[in-house]
């Protein structure tokens, strides 16, 4: 080999293990981090543990201790990632609110701060805007974000669809731009499934398939499907038959009316507040009633360890199951729209709706109250 063909190769050998060294350096490219810069090392959070938490499914996806001011957040993903709307937070020292969620400036509302952000691949930055001290256990911390990623800045933006029927022509080109101008935006996905019961169904479907096909094998663009192209012809009426999953991992199909007793369905999760605040009534509620009425709890939880987890420390003696996406998911969204949680429908022995009712209300108003006395 001639001298010149030599150092040639050699060259391209050097060239190879540079790129390699330098993706070695930088992390893959497909990692999220996120750099957090407390402005010094002075403030209370120096030394403390920081938690990098999936807001949708409540699990700490990285840890991160403060030092001389800093932190930071590293995730490795897959080819199958999806980006997650994400939280930090902080311990508080109050057992009875363990966690305090930092807050981030809002770049588009200068009023507003917010809680979440989307994780998604490539670094974020932030750095510290200020620190609120009330009394020891009660602290607010703010972030700027250096750049805000694609994700993040539509959720920042808080975009909403119009329904109304007035003006409908302009109304339905607004919402074609949005998606058309955000395709990829799991939070503007999110959007329309919340929104969905405002617009008509052939609109809503419109909408859905200008989504970017990757988010097509997403389960809220399932489920958003399923469920608009679910046709009920059954009213209220509560179905006979429904495909669910058991605590042992079960798919069942249950008779979920006992035509000898009146029939409460409630509708929970193991990340909602006020369904956990619910139950100690629903206990109530069975143990008084117990005899003559049939409770059912069905989790929209998306997460099924944490659904198993919420049930062990609810220690609830009724039958519990789990709602999975796909058809049965629909037909019940389509009822009783399932967007906002908790919800409880009291049924007779045939199926009929005697009562329903969204959200948790305590005192007077609480549901063991009302559903005792939907029975006399």
């Amino acid at each position: 080999m001639e001298n010149s063909q030599i150092v040639r190769a050699l060259s391209g050998m050097v060239g190879a293990l540079l790129v390699i060294f330098t993706a070695l350096a930088c992390g893959n490219s497909r990692d999220i981090v996120v750099h957090g810069d407390l402005r010094g090392a002075s403030t209370f959070l120096e030394g403390k543990t920081l938690y990098l938490g999936n807001a949708e499914t409540r699990n700490f996806e990285d840890t991160a201790v403060v030092k001389g001011g800093k932190f930071e957040f590293k995730i490795k993903t897959g080819g199958d990632f999806v980006p997650f709307k994400a939280a930090i937070v902080f311990e508080t020292g109050n057992p009875e609110f363990p966690h305090q969620v930092v807050g981030y400036k809002n770049p588009y509302s200068k009023k507003m701060d917010e809680p979440n952000f989307y994780a998604e691949p490539g670094i974020m930055q932030l750095t510290l805007d200020t620190i609120r001290i009330f009394t020891p256990k009660n602290k607010v911390v703010t972030f700027n974000i250096d750049k805000v990623n694609r994700q993040t800045s539509v959720l920042f933006r808080h975009y909403t669809f119009k329904g109304s029927s007035k003006n409908a022509a302009d109304n339905h080109a607004y919402n074609r731009s949005l998606v058309q101008k955000h395709p990829y935006s799991l939070e503007l996905l999110r959007t329309l499934n919340f929104n969905k019961s405002a617009l008509a169904t052939d609109e809503a479907k419109h909408l859905l398939a200008l989504f970017d096909p990757e988010l097509h094998s997403n389960p809220g663009y399932i489920a958003l499907k399923a469920y608009l192209d679910y046709d009920n012809k059954t009213g209220s009426d509560f179905p006979k038959e429904l495909a669910l999953k058991t605590a042992d991992d079960k798919s069942v199909k249950e008779v979920l009316v006992d035509s000898s007793k009146h029939n409460l369905i409630v509708f929970w999760a193991s990340w909602c507040g006020p369904c956990r605040m619910e139950i100690p009534q629903i206990k109530k509620l069975y143990e008084n009633e117990g005899q003559k009425l049939n409770v059912v709890s069905i989790s929209v939880d998306k997460d099924q360890n944490a659904w198993k987890k919420a049930m062990q420390k609810e220690q609830m003696p009724w039958k519990q199951f789990l709602l999975p996406l796909g058809d049965t998911y629909a037909i019940l969204d389509k009822k009783y729209n399932l967007q906002t949680i908790p919800i409880w429908v009291l049924l007779d022995g045939s199926g009929k709706v005697v009562d329903q009712h969204v959200g948790y209300e305590p005192g007077e108003n609480a549901m063991d109250l009302k559903v005792a006395a939907l029975l006399k």
